[in-house]
């Protein structure tokens, strides 16, 4: 199944559009504009490799099931680095709300809000959510598992480290992924797994992203 890259932006931007209801945590305003100049730099990398790994799945062949192992194969370094990309956003936005609100107050302030930080965040999980629906598609989840689930990792602590700068990021983005994956017909595919990933991140007893959608067993 290829999908057309128009049809998930399309999908990240009707997601876009929906209004959410947000609340910071008590930190200082430069923080979140940190956070959110770091996301900016985030999504030019994640905008290349998933350009790269989109271009390698449209480009080679994938009707034999070798021919998929060998297409999988191929797109494993850049789903590495892009693994790398998001462990290494997370560490220094860690860094950055560590310091005191002192040190904030001698810097410049941007302007960027929470309905900002989120609308940068959500556009980072469409940009992901879309490459990985579009490489499952073709080779079938089995044979990308292993690559899949240390993004998902990773963009799970990401996405915790903003909600400790915006309460209900974890909640928003919930419906942002029920959203795009169901979108990139992934349902049936994700059947049982997907209630599992909502229900963590929407308070039910998934615990958390990837508990719900990868379990131990």
């Amino acid at each position: 199944m290829k999908l057309s890259a128009f049809f998930i932006s399309g999908l990240a931007l009707s997601v876009h559009a929906t209004p959410v209801a947000l609340t910071s945590r008590s930190v200082s305003p430069a923080a979140i504009d940190d956070a959110a100049t770091k996301l900016d730099a985030l999504s030019e990398k994640v905008t290349s490799l998933s350009a790269s790994i989109n271009q390698t799945v449209a480009s080679m062949p994938s009707t034999t099931d070798a021919e998929k192992d060998k297409l999988a194969e191929a797109v494993a370094p850049k789903m590495k680095e892009l693994e790398d990309a998001l462990k290494e956003t997370t560490e220094l936005i860690n860094v950055q709300t560590k310091r005191s609100t002192d040190d904030f107050a001698l810097e410049a302030r941007g302007s960027c809000s929470d309905s900002c930080l989120i609308g940068k965040a959500n556009g980072l999980v469409g940009m992901i959510t879309g490459t990985v629906g579009g490489l499952v598609g073709t080779v079938g989840i089995g044979r990308v598992t292993v690559l899949i689930k240390p993004i998902l990792g990773a963009l799970d602590g990401l996405l915790v480290c903003l909600d400790g700068l915006v309460t209900g990021l974890l909640k928003t983005v919930g419906g942002v992924l029920n959203s795009l994956l169901g979108g990139l017909g992934l349902a049936n595919l994700l059947d049982g797994l997907l209630g599992g990933l909502l229900g963590g991140l929407l308070g039910g007893g998934g615990g958390g992203l990837i508990g719900g959608l990868f379990p131990k067993n």
